[in-house]
């Protein structure tokens, strides 16, 4: 199975409306209310580097415009005497745009606590130089391009910047400068300039900083004079493109992101799977949990009566979104009420329960997640045409498992989903309410499905539950009552289709951390799913 091409990741890049964005620019500079803002400038920030990085890749020249600005709200971030709110307004409501921009949402913004202003440690990254030329790899890569010049030429080194877009698979990415690039490093290299390539990466091939590095050395740049800025240091003989340890290793790579920005009162880590220690009384019932993608978890550290939760949930526009799906919830009785804290964070007050198990199944239990599932569909309905890219992963699942199985995924009901409807992610309260835990922030992230139907949490429900066929039925027309939604005639194929994405999401995390616990936890996991999968009428295993 280790060899195994699985399809876990959706796509990131998604359809903008460029109109819409710089509005919301605009906006979120507005919101300073004619002061300094610390978090209104982190938002705005994020939102021209997402504009300027939807421009470039439209069209080199049209990013242009969006440059100075993205580089005068850093300056204004690294320097509150920089601030000049008024002009920056201006600024931003004259840009030209395209309504049309394709977007990829920088993860480590949304999902990993990667601060923009961690690329700032200008001494970390330039060797002493009086000239430097930032490359930065879109997407992330703008915004990040943009904090490494402003704090360069805040140390009084001559910087500029440009973007690059590598192409090709993501194990053998290949860089082509444009002509007006190629004549910005032209003159950097006469001007005795160092060179440093800046993303959050490097990914699982590194590829795509080797391509830009090499590309900028058969440009003429000294090998010397390359250093390579990300945001961890990676195991370069981990690396999956061809001969990428050699390579790696070839230049100087700096890693900018120590420990991540957080609230002072977030004293206790609990992530990477701490947090079981506080619901499971038994190390042996522990779920698996795929540690390097789990979100930051904190406990505060005084009263064990008055703990709370502090989780990232992202910076800017990416946290708001997570945050007022949460406040719905809340609101509607199925979770804890959440407040905003600094850094991208959100707390939440401890629930003091015990996580649930599929033992715990009853009428009861049926009625709330059916109740809760039909809240989703109306109050979290997402713009959505077409299944194509959950269909696409469920078919490309299928046959590199050896499965011979059909789907046919039909869309009628879209929602941001829940994503998330394991027993252990619902939590019994001592007054015996069931609340719902982490409700906002995986229906939406870098994992499949991403916005879909509403019937992939009801799957999931069916699955995760181990619901018999009766039980099933029963949840569905409570569903169905409390919704008006008849799933009945789609609900197998989502079955399916979920089923497939969790036996492949766990084969993938097991493989990951081979040599651990959780790999014998994903395995055992994933085994549950390809024997559910095989159950059904339709499927059967043509390969081992």
């Amino acid at each position: 199975m280790s060899g195994l091409n699985l399809l876990v990741f959706r796509e990131g890049r998604q359809h903008a409306n460029g109109q819409q964005l710089k509005a919301a620019l605009v906006g979120r500079l507005q919101q300073s209310d004619g002061g300094y803002s610390y978090d209104a400038l982190l938002g705005a920030l994020l939102l021209a580097g997402e504009l300027e990085c939807g421009l470039a890749d439209l069209d080199i020249e049209a990013a242009q415009p969006v440059e100075p600005l993205t580089d005068s709200i850093v300056a204004a971030l690294l320097d509150k005497s920089a601030v000049d709110l008024k002009k920056l307004i201006a600024t931003a409501q004259i840009i030209p745009v395209f309504d049309k921009l394709n977007i990829s949402t920088p993860e480590g913004f949304a999902y990993y606590a990667l601060h923009p202003l961690a690329y700032a440690d200008i001494e970390k990254i330039s060797v002493p130089a009086k000239s430097l030329m930032v490359v930065g790899i879109r997407s992330i890569g703008t915004t990040l391009s943009a904090v490494t010049t402003a704090a360069a030429r805040r140390s009084g080194i001559q910087a500029s910047r440009i973007t690059v877009r590598p192409q090709g698979h993501p194990y053998n990415r290949a860089m082509e400068f444009l002509p007006k690039q190629l004549a910005a490093i032209q003159q950097a290299i006469a001007a005795d300039a160092r060179f440093a390539i800046v993303d959050e990466g490097p990914g699982l091939s590194g590829s795509s900083f080797l391509s830009v590095a090499e590309a900028l050395e058969r440009t003429g740049v000294l090998r010397e004079n390359i250093t390579l800025v990300s945001s961890h240091a990676p195991n370069a003989d981990g690396l999956c493109s061809d001969n990428a340890e050699s390579r790696w290793k070839r230049y100087r790579n700096v890693a900018v992101a120590g420990e991540a920005r957080r609230p002072n009162e977030a004293q206790v880590f609990i992530g990477g799977g701490g947090w079981r220690t506080r619901l499971f009384a038994n190390r042996a019932e522990w779920p698996a949990t795929w540690i390097s993608f789990e979100r930051l978890k904190y406990l505060t550290a005084g009263d064990p009566a008055e703990l709370r939760l502090y989780k990232f949930a992202g910076f800017g526009h990416y946290g708001d979104r997570v945050f007022e799906r949460e406040q719905a919830v809340a609101a509607a009785g199925f979770g804890p009420l959440p407040r905003r804290e600094a850094d991208g964070f959100v707390s939440y007050p401890w629930m003091y329960g015990r996580a649930m198990s599929s033992r715990d199944l009853s009428k009861q239990v049926l009625e709330r997640l059916a109740h809760y599932c039909a809240f989703r569909l109306r109050e979290f309905p997402a713009e959505l045409s077409n299944l194509g890219p959950l269909q696409q992963m469920a078919e490309h699942n299928l046959r590199e498992l050896g499965c011979d199985a059909s789907v046919n995924l039909r869309l009628e009901r879209p929602v941001i989903a829940d994503g998330r409807m394991q027993p252990h992610e619902w939590l019994m309260m001592k007054e015996g309410r069931m609340l719902k835990a982490d409700s906002g922030s995986h229906g939406d992230d870098h994992f499949f499905p991403g916005p879909t139907d509403i019937a992939w949490d009801l799957a999931g429900a069916i699955i995760e539950w181990e619901m018999s066929e009766l039980q099933a039925k029963e949840f569905l027309t409570l569903y169905r009552s409390a919704s008006g939604d008849d799933a009945s005639a789609r609900i197998d194929d989502f079955i399916k289709a979920y089923a497939i994405f969790r036996w492949a999401y766990c084969l993938m995390a097991a493989n990951s951390m081979n040599g651990s616990d959780e790999q014998i936890r994903f395995e055992r996991a994933a085994d549950s799913y390809r024997a559910r999968l095989t159950k059904m009428d339709s499927c059967s295993m043509v390969s081992a």
